[in-house]
C-alpha cells in the first residue's frame, strides 16, 4: 500500500479528498509523466480526481475544430498500439479518445474491405500538453492495422 501514500504527497491530494481507486492512481501515473510544475501537478490531480469520481461535469465530445488540433504519433509493435498525443487546444482538456483499428489485408479487388473496430482509450491530457497512450491489440493473427482517431471527449477549461 505504498502507492496511495506516495500519491498523497502530490499537491492538492489530501486524505480527505483522495479517491481511493485504481483508476485515480493509474490516471496520475499516466498523466504525471513530464509534469514539471506545481500548477500542472495540481491540474492533473484535479482532473484525475474528477475522472475517478465518475463522468466529468461538462464532459462532452470535442467539436471538429478541437479534434483537428490534436496531434497523434502512434504505431504498432509487440501486440500494442502506442504512442503520444499532443493536445493543441488551449481551452479543452482531453479525457478520452476513440481509435478505429482496421486490419489491413492484401489488396484483392474481389474482396470487400475489412471491417474495423473502435476502442476507447482513457487519458488525462491538459491543454497544450502531451501524454502517452497505449492499447493492447486483441490477437486475431493480423500483423498490420490502419488506424484513425474518430472522436475525443473532454471538457472546457476556460
Amino acid at each position: 500500500m505504498l502507492a496511495p501514500l506516495a500519491l498523497l504527497s502530490l499537491p492538492g491530494a489530501t486524505a480527505t479528498n483522495f479517491p481511493a481507486s485504481e483508476a485515480f492512481e493509474q490516471c496520475l501515473r499516466d498523466a504525471m509523466k513530464g509534469v514539471t510544475s506545481d500548477r500542472a501537478a495540481d491540474e492533473v490531480t484535479r482532473a484525475c480526481r474528477e475522472q475517478a469520481q465518475g463522468s466529468l461535469a461538462g464532459e462532452t465530445d470535442l467539436p471538429p475544430k478541437a479534434l483537428a488540433k490534436m496531434v497523434v504519433h502512434a504505431g504498432f509493435g509487440w501486440g500494442v498500439f502506442s504512442g503520444s498525443l499532443y493536445n493543441g487546444n488551449s481551452n479543452y482538456a482531453i479525457t478520452q479518445i476513440t481509435v478505429l483499428l482496421t486490419p489491413m489485408k492484401k489488396s484483392d479487388a474481389a474482396q470487400a474491405p475489412a471491417e474495423g473496430r473502435e476502442y476507447d482509450i482513457a487519458l488525462a491530457v491538459q491543454p497544450l500538453s502531451k501524454a502517452a497512450l497505449s492499447l493492447p491489440i486483441p490477437s486475431d493473427n493480423t500483423l498490420e492495422y490502419s488506424w484513425k482517431i474518430t472522436k475525443a471527449r473532454g471538457f472546457k477549461t476556460r
